[in-house]
């Protein structure tokens, strides 16, 4: 059997009932493209490793990484399962290291940027994405499944029925911003799904990463992730003094150490408060030694002293002697 025979069983058996499956689609063609031809027989670890040389070329190592997780996953298991393999040729593969990335929060003016650079590039319902994202904190996924059945005007709440997790199902309400968007989109809508594919109304869109790329390069707005307007969504509910167990709920965690992270945000503000009493005791200070130095004596008034022996406008200008002939 080749991979791409396997790949293709494991798409029609695995990956179709999975809620990423298109992105795995995606990255099951990866495969085939690279392993395509070869028997699973013949597969050894040193493919795999080839197979990582060649992709970080082109690719970023997280993205390999998840290309490595389907890989071991079609012929790690799903072969074994099977019988088509006795034994993992890739059992000793390592997924490749990611760097650690700090979470970027957007700003207020930042917002306003790429909310209009949004407006300047053809990519459908981009703005809507954003704003629903830095509204509902929603993941990428949760938003592009969106279907009009799960948002209710009336009762101004969205509900999140395909999560990450089960802990994801979740009812979101609506500030007036957000239920002013929906309320427009709803008006204006042309299939079951909020963000229908502009090509295939009754499927959703696959993604919209390029042109929120471009949109992030025209603002000016470095490093900045789709995912970081999630983050920027809990960050502002902490700064504005909402508990970590309510925002847990909003963001749909599973357990509160992940919600725990943007405690540091709250850490940051108490920080700068606390900081204010040392610029404020170095103000009290330099009145107090202000208010405790002497004051200055006035000048005594002394009568002027009066010119004698001198007639103005008698004197005559001195000659000098000349040197030379």
């Amino acid at each position: 059997m080749t991979f791409k025979d396997l790949a293709e069983r494991y798409s029609t058996l695995v990956s179709g009932l999975k809620r990423g499956h298109d992105s795995e689609r995606y990255r099951i063609n990866t495969l085939i493209g690279f392993f395509g031809k070869r028997r699973i027989s013949e597969l050894t670890g040193q493919d795999a490793e080839r197979f990582k040389v060649e992709r970080l070329r082109i690719a970023k190592p997280a993205t390999v990484n998840r290309e490595l997780g389907n890989l071991k996953h079609i012929i790690g298991k799903k072969a074994v399962e099977w019988g088509f393999l006795e034994n993992n040729p890739f059992k000793e593969v390592r997924l490749l290291h990611v760097p650690g990335r700090q979470d970027r929060i957007l700003t207020r003016e930042e917002e306003a940027k790429l909310l209009a650079a949004c407006d300047k590039i053809r990519a459908p319902y981009l703005r809507p994405i954003c704003i629903l994202a830095l509204h509902s904190g929603m993941r990428k996924g949760e938003i592009l499944s969106l279907k009009w059945s799960q948002v209710d005007l009336v009762g101004r709440t969205i509900q999140v029925v395909e999560g990450k997790t089960q802990q994801s199902r979740r009812y979101i309400p609506m500030n007036e911003t957000l239920h002013t968007l929906m309320a427009e989109l709803h008006r204006r809508r042309k299939a079951l799904l909020v963000f229908p594919s502009p090509r295939n109304p009754g499927h959703r869109m696959l993604d919209h990463k390029v042109g929120f790329a471009k949109a992030v390069r025209l603002a000016g707005i470095p490093h900045i992730r789709f995912h970081d307007l999630r983050h920027s969504f809990a960050t502002r509910l902490v700064r504005t003094g909402v508990d970590l167990l309510t925002v847990q709920k909003l963001l749909g965690h599973t357990k509160i150490t992940m919600t725990a992270r943007y405690a540091h945000s709250l850490f940051d503000d108490k920080m700068a408060a606390v900081m204010r009493l040392d610029s404020e005791e170095r103000r009290e200070g330099q009145m107090g030694r202000e208010s405790t130095r002497p004051p200055r004596r006035p000048a005594p008034n002394r009568p002027p002293v009066p010119v004698t022996g001198v007639r103005v406008g008698t004197c005559k200008p001195r000659i000098r002697n000349k040197i030379g002939p």
